[in-house]
């Protein structure tokens, strides 16, 4: 009963291998076929990109803004206005602020503008990463693991060795550990597809006096004695 118990585990955990390399050829074939479209698609903006593409959007703004408190209110409501949250704030007075905001992909565009009507741009960084190959990967390993869990519970039901029990359920155990972790990660990627990433760092405007627009003037004018157009 031990020996035949064992075997059918192997045979369980090769059946899962077996399966997990035909979805994975499978899934390479079709990442393919959608890299070769979204190639043809040209690189653009994200109104542009293939909508069965999986993209996790981030931006990072630096905007130089008259008051910093207002501009923190005013950047929260266009936040709020567009669906999203602030997920992290933090601020240094009436001199900067920082702000973490998660904004729905489809508003991201529209709120990144918005933004950026605070204030002046000082940094802009758009960036959008492609998560379609992983999340299809990790969704195909999740069901081959959760069909070896049935198999391996199914053994477990029907073992009578205490050894056999205790290996087939330490088995057991790390494939679910597995399936935890997978459906953690599947989580995390639709979480951030879903909610794109804004940066946004505010600063105070600086004033300057009258001997500072004076010093400005002139090292402008200095400048253009070497340099009248880049």
């Amino acid at each position: 009963m031990k020996s035949k118990t064992l075997f059918l585990l192997a045979m369980a955990m090769a059946t899962a291998a077996m399966l997990s390399g035909c979805q994975s050829a499978a899934h390479s074939r079709g990442a393919y076929r959608a890299d070769m479209a979204m190639g043809m698609a040209g690189e653009s903006d994200m109104t542009e990109v293939k909508p069965d593409r999986m993209l996790i959007w981030k931006a990072h703004i630096k905007l130089d803004v008259w008051n910093v408190s207002n501009a923190v209110a005013e950047a929260v409501s266009v936040v709020e206005k567009s669906g999203g949250y602030v997920e992290r704030k933090s601020d240094g007075g009436e001199s900067s602020a920082s702000l973490t905001l998660r904004i729905p992909s489809k508003q991201f565009k529209a709120a990144v503008a918005g933004l950026e009507e605070l204030g002046t741009v000082t940094f802009r960084n758009v960036e959008g990463k492609d998560v379609t190959d992983e999340y299809v990967d990790v969704e195909a390993r999740l069901k081959n693991k959760k069909v070896l869990r049935d198999r391996l519970q199914k053994l477990l039901d029907k073992a009578e060795d205490v050894k056999d029990v205790l290996a087939i359920e330490t088995e057991l155990n790390r494939v679910q550990g597995d399936i935890d972790s997978m459906e953690a990660r599947i989580k995390s990627i639709k979480g951030s597809v879903d909610y794109a990433t804004v940066d946004l760092s505010l600063s105070r405007k600086k004033i300057l006096g009258p001997v500072g627009y004076a010093l400005k003037g002139f090292f402008w004018g200095l400048g253009k004695l070497f340099v009248i157009r880049e």
